[in-house]
């Protein structure tokens, strides 16, 4: 039922400096392997350094930020599901943002049109929003629409 271990039979060994670099080196190659999508857009964009990319992150993190405050204040004043299903409809925004920047980024080079695959980011969210009952239609719509002010606050500071 017990088990015993001989603690004199025990051998403790250290790795040398070059197993651990290595094996560190192993890891990163890992981790950068296994990456995943999402992970890899994140990091093409922050790897590069034009104007427009810049542009970009700077109105998601605008967007962001200002749903982030909304939803807040929304939600202690209107209640914990108004909040949150504005929160929704902000990030749906940004994605839907992403995808129409996407687009754009692409116009000239490989496309000579703007895609409309972005236009189906509002009809889910109206559709998940109205088969769910923990978020609310309207607020959730309202939301959607938080990255225009996020731009309108953006293009007038300058």
């Amino acid at each position: 039922m017990f088990t015993s271990v001989d603690s004199d039979s025990k051998k403790l060994e250290h790795p040398s400096n070059e197993n651990v670099q290595f094996s560190q080196s192993l890891d990163n190659s890992i981790i950068k392997e296994s990456k995943s999508g999402i992970a890899n857009q994140i990091d093409s964009l922050l790897s590069q350094n034009d104007e427009y990319t810049k542009l970009q992150l700077t109105i998601f993190g605008i967007t962001f930020i200002v749903s982030i405050l909304l939803a807040s204040i929304t939600g202690i004043f209107f209640g914990f599901t108004f909040g949150f299903s504005i929160f929704i409809g902000a990030i749906s925004g940004i994605f839907y943002l992403r995808l129409l920047a996407k687009s754009v980024g692409k116009l000239g080079k490989e496309s000579s049109g703007v895609s409309k695959l972005q236009l189906l980011v509002p009809v889910c969210l109206f559709i998940f929003a109205s088969k769910l009952g923990s978020l609310d239609i309207f607020p959730a719509m309202l939301g959607f629409f938080i990255y225009k002010p996020s731009l309108i606050l953006y293009f007038s500071r300058s």
